[in-house]
């Protein structure tokens, strides 16, 4: 075997182990947001729902369902709407600009506080590294917010 060949198969080696590790993450976070939002959707009113946690893409439709009503006035009952929007333009139109995907991170983003809001004293904390991480974090969040009673805010 020449040296480049190794060098191929070495750099295929690692490039499948970093393919590997990215997929044991994602099903990581994956199973940390459906136990997450499966026992905060099981303690809303939107309990029926519960079962979506584990759904993979309608699984990401719970948090505007839970929020819908604590969003800000102009846009109660139409935030999961507007979610859904941002959801089908961030798919189609960040192929044309990429900066049109983070239009569904911003509302999932904004959607977050509300959760975190109603479960955590430190929303704006948990927001924050949200933002930062550009959303990564919100399994994690949501995982740790789970077993925790709706805050009943004056």
């Amino acid at each position: 075997m020449s040296s480049e060949e190794s060098f191929l198969l070495g750099f295929f080696a690692v490039f499948a182990g970093f393919i590997l590790f990215a997929i044991l993450i994602a099903i990581i976070f994956y199973v940390l947001y459906a136990v997450g939002m499966y026992n905060i959707t099981k303690r809303s009113e939107k309990s029926d729902l519960a079962f979506l946690a584990w759904i993979p893409i309608a699984q990401i439709f719970l948090i505007p369902l839970i929020v819908e009503n604590d969003v800000h006035k102009e846009i109660r009952g139409k935030f999961t709407m507007i979610f859904v929007i941002a959801f089908v333009v961030s798919i189609v139109l960040s192929w044309v600009f990429a900066p049109f995907g983070l239009l569904y991170t911003a509302v999932l983003i904004y959607g977050f506080y509300f959760l975190a809001n109603k479960f955590s004293q430190n929303a704006v904390v948990h927001t924050i590294i949200a933002a930062i991480t550009l959303g990564a974090s919100i399994p994690i969040s949501v995982f740790r917010l789970r077993k925790r009673e709706p805050i009943v805010h004056a």
